[in-house]
């Protein structure tokens, strides 16, 4: 039997991205990237581990081929987002897929055996993340708009959610806690008994 995948969500600039990161260099998780076709960050590499960055005619035409799962936009802004068909591993670590509350239903098809978890901040600090990153006053505004909605409707759906509001390495301890009680246990042991 495999393992569910698991799905990180939160709204924009939460520190779903951080938290990942972290958990992967510390080889707890393994990330399935999604693709998008927004530009791509300073503080994002050509490999980065979450997203592919592709023009919109290349997104189009992956697209028109069947290589995704299913695409979605975020209300107020013009980038699109996609996950390709995913192999999972099902050993340690832990497939883990980032996305946003809206995907979350377009995945259940493909991958009805999963856990998600929220990771969430406060519209000041993700605001504050966001000027950090060097977004522009408009996407700024656009980000945080749904910030509320896609809490409420990220709670909705999470087997838990984590609160951002100490160090990075505390989050990530308690994400890995998280995992280990829900994900990583060992299987019951079977009592066998002789004849």
């Amino acid at each position: 039997m495999s393992r569910p995948v698991l799905v990180v969500i939160g709204p924009s600039a939460s520190g779903k991205s951080a938290a990942v990161r972290e958990l992967h260099q510390r080889g707890v998780v393994h990330v399935h990237p999604t693709w998008t076709t927004r530009p791509r960050r300073p503080d994002e590499s050509d490999g980065t581990l979450e997203h592919r960055f592709v023009s919109d005619a290349v997104f189009d035409e992956l697209d028109a081929a069947g290589f995704f799962l299913g695409t979605v936009t975020l209300p107020g802004l013009p980038y699109r987002y996609a996950l390709p068909r995913v192999t999972l591993r099902g050993d340690r670590p832990v497939d883990t897929i980032m996305a946003r509350a809206p995907f979350v239903a377009l995945l259940a098809p493909h991958l009805p055996e999963q856990v998600v978890y929220e990771i969430e901040d406060t519209p000041e600090r993700a605001r504050e993340r966001l000027v950090a990153r060097g977004s522009d006053a408009q996407e700024i505004d656009a980000r945080l708009a749904g910030h509320r909605g896609e809490l409420e409707a990220g709670r909705a759906l999470a087997a838990r959610c984590f609160v951002n509001d100490g160090t990075l390495d505390e989050l990530v301890g308690a994400i890995t806690e998280a995992l280990c009680v829900d994900l990583l246990a060992p299987a019951p042991r079977r009592e066998v008994r002789s004849a």
